[in-house]
């Protein structure tokens, strides 16, 4: 896949039935990222465990773009389920299924290095979007990657649901959001005339997990 660049993202949030954890693991580092990766367009595969937030568990994929997610060979994936896939899918939790087009990165975006990530979805209302992308952009984004622990950051719209923006920060470590500098660089003047319109903030702390 060298050269190609991910202009999208397939995010999935899930918990899992209990008794069906250690299983689950299984089936999915060694047989469906494995199928996945497989597809064309699909760039790589991830997996986290929260450590601060729920559900517990996350998958991002790196893609070319997201019309990867129409064509035959995803299809194919979802519409025919191996056995081990018919068995596990059904005990998912509380999931959340995002196909997202990147808006905008900040720094070389090292994907395969840093061991933590905070995602966070959000909304906000249509007579603040132009105000809300370009404070993310100009502001937010560059301000948080520029904390000491940040090796960068991406923006992301969602093709579809609610909430409509996720934003993506990779981490050294999940303290750095406890830290001063992060507590300064999200407390700007504009976060500050931008922060009550913000709505339906969803955010995750988590550890990769995959591939270790």
């Amino acid at each position: 896949m060298a050269g190609q660049v991910a202009q999208g993202l397939l995010a999935v949030w899930t918990d899992i039935a209990p008794e069906a954890e250690r299983e689950f693991n299984e089936w999915y580092n060694t047989e469906h990222i494995p199928e996945l990766l497989e597809v064309p367009g699909f760039l790589s595969g991830r997996r986290y465990q929260a450590v601060d937030g729920s559900p517990q568990y996350l998958a991002l994929y790196e893609l070319t773009n997201v019309e990867v997610l129409k064509g035959d060979a995803f299809r194919r994936v979802r519409e025919l389920p191996t056995a081990w896939s018919k068995k596990i899918i059904p005990l998912f939790r509380n999931t959340t299924i995002g196909m997202y087009r990147q808006l905008f990165a900040c720094n070389n975006y090292p994907l395969q290095e840093a061991n933590y990530v905070l995602s966070v979805r959000l909304g906000i209302p249509a007579d603040k979007e132009d105000d809300f992308n370009q404070w993310y952009n100009i502001d937010h984004v560059p301000a948080l990657v520029g904390v000491p622990g940040v090796r960068g950051a991406r923006r992301f719209q969602s093709v579809e649901g609610e909430p409509k923006y996720l934003a993506v920060y990779e981490m050294d470590n999940s303290n750095v959001p406890k830290t001063a500098e992060w507590d300064k660089a999200r407390n700007t003047e504009w976060s500050g005339r931008m922060r009550p319109h913000l709505k339906d903030i969803k955010a995750i702390m988590s550890k990769r997990i995959y591939p270790e």
